[in-house]
Formats: structure tokens, C-alpha cells, sequence
């Protein structure tokens, strides 16, 4: 039974390179079980988004030494004798870092696989795994939920686009954008109105003003787009919640796509086989 010990500094991607790692296990046509160890703050969410994957059981991490043909990637919470716990499962070691600053693109994640000398594996920045929730920007922005959308504070913004001063003729302005986060004033209703065409995730009304009753119609016919009215003017909102860009905590559907054709990528065939000793 392969075991892989996956660990990183905090905020450097653990969780997210080891649902990459089991989806691309999973995808070689191997077994694969996810166990998240430790009882830091994000321990319980980790392991919640690892029992929601339909390509890998998760379990307990009591159970990681337990008899199974499956390969058990584990991760361990930031500051964890990670070499320690993976001499003694007799498990390949995976540490994540952020990149260097001549990395293409600017920082990237390594994936040191300590084993027969395999070299570092980089995984690029993503805008898709750097998107934050729906909740985190009324939270960073201290703003009202006038309408939720059905998917509601889960939904993830990919993009923050910032109203126009002028007014909006046709779709090209929002449509450059998918799944935005658009940061307008309250008072300029034609272009709440215009950004309404492409059904943004979230529309962010800012200033404290209560929104236009044509506006509220066409979010609530909408279904898919959060109405949320931020109580400082649009350049203190969007400072508020760009922050949150990078930052997300790993867990959305979209995510674990995206980790997956990334982690695709970036281990072939060679060095999956090193990873799991072959």
C-alpha cells in the first residue's frame, strides 16, 4: 500500500495539491483513499472536502496503516514532523512551498517528491484555485445580503470588475470577465443594470444606498447572482476584498476540476510511477 505524506508551510496549497495528487492517482486507474491529520483550525474543513470527492475514499487517520491495495495520501498540518511520520509509513514525502520569484508568471507551487531523486513538479497560480467564496467577500466587505443566489456564499469569483464611469453599451465590458465579483455604485443603476446581462456571481453595490426596485427584479429573476450592498465607496470596497484573492481555503467543486487537469499536467507518467515506487 503506497502512502504519501503530503505537507506545506500555511497557505501554500497542502490541501489543494493533495486532492490533485489523489485525482491523479485516481485518474492512472489506481485506488486512492485522502486522510487529513491533526487538529488545527482548517483539520475538520479539509477532511469534509475530502469526504465530498467521488475519486477517493477519505478516512480517518487512525486508518492510513491500515491493509489496503489503495494508495493513501495524507496530509499533515503546517509545523508536522512530516519526514518523521513518512519514515515510519515508509511513505514518499511531498513538501509545498511557494515558488521563486523567476518562476514564469510570478510564484508557483513545488512539489518536491523526496524519492529516488525525482526533482520538483511546479503547479502554476491558477485564477480558478485563488478565487475566494461569495461569503468571504461580504465578510471582507462587511456587506448586506440584499438577494443570494441559489448557490449562495459557495459560489466562487474568478474576477473583480469595477463599474465604469460611463455608461455601458452592449455586453463586451462584463462579458470579458466570467464569474466576476462587480463593484459598482449604488446610484448608477444603468450600469448594475448593464452587468446584469452577463449574470455576474456577485454584484457589489457600494456607498450604503438601497438598490434600484428594477434592480432587485432582475437579480431575483436572475437566481444566479448575490446582491450585496457595501457600506464604503467603490475604491474602499474593492481594496477590502481583493485580499481575499489567494487566500480562499481549497473546497469548491470547480477547484478540484481545476487542480486536477493542472495536476495532470504537471505529473506524466514517469513521475508517478517515482511517486508510488515504481
Amino acid at each position: 500500500m503506497p502512502v504519501i505524506v503530503v505537507a506545506g508551510e500555511p497557505g501554500a496549497g497542502a490541501t489543494t495539491v493533495a486532492v490533485g495528487l489523489a485525482h491523479r492517482i485516481a485518474h492512472s486507474g489506481r485506488s486512492v483513499r485522502l486522510a487529513r491529520l491533526g487538529d488545527d483550525g482548517r483539520a475538520a474543513a479539509d477532511a469534509a472536502t475530502f469526504g465530498l470527492l467521488d475519486f477517493a475514499e477519505a478516512v480517518d487517520g487512525a486508518d492510513i496503516a491500515s491493509g489496503s491495495d489503495a494508495v493513501t495520501v495524507v496530509e499533515v498540518p503546517a509545523g508536522a514532523d512530516a519526514g518523521t511520520l513518512a519514515a515510519q509509513q515508509g511513505a514518499r514525502l511531498v513538501t509545498v512551498g511557494r515558488g521563486d520569484s523567476e518562476a514564469p508568471g510570478g510564484a508557483v507551487l513545488h512539489l518536491m517528491t523526496h524519492a529516488d531523486g525525482a526533482g520538483p513538479l511546479r503547479i502554476p497560480e491558477d485564477r480558478t484555485l485563488a478565487a475566494p467564496m461569495v461569503g468571504e467577500l461580504v465578510e471582507a466587505s462587511r456587506a448586506q445580503v440584499v438577494v443570494r443566489s441559489i448557490e449562495g456564499d459557495a459560489a466562487i469569483c474568478r474576477h473583480i470588475v469595477v463599474g465604469p464611469i460611463a455608461p455601458v453599451v452592449g455586453d463586451d465590458y462584463f462579458g470579458r470577465y466570467p464569474d466576476s465579483a462587480v463593484v459598482t455604485r449604488a446610484e448608477k443603476v444603468d450600469v448594475a443594470l448593464a452587468a446584469m446581462r452577463v449574470d455576474p456571481v456577485c454584484l457589489i453595490l457600494s456607498g450604503g444606498s438601497e438598490p434600484s426596485p428594477y434592480l432587485l427584479d432582475r437579480v431575483a429573476a436572475s437566481r444566479s447572482t448575490t446582491l450585496l450592498v457595501a457600506p464604503e465607496g467603490t475604491v474602499e470596497t474593492v481594496r477590502d476584498i481583493e485580499g481575499s484573492f489567494g487566500r480562499s481555503p481549497f473546497g469548491h467543486e470547480a477547484k478540484v476540476e481545476r487542480i486536477g487537469e493542472l495536476m495532470a499536467a504537471a505529473v506524466d507518467d514517469d513521475a508517478l510511477a517515482t511517486l508510488l515506487g515504481g
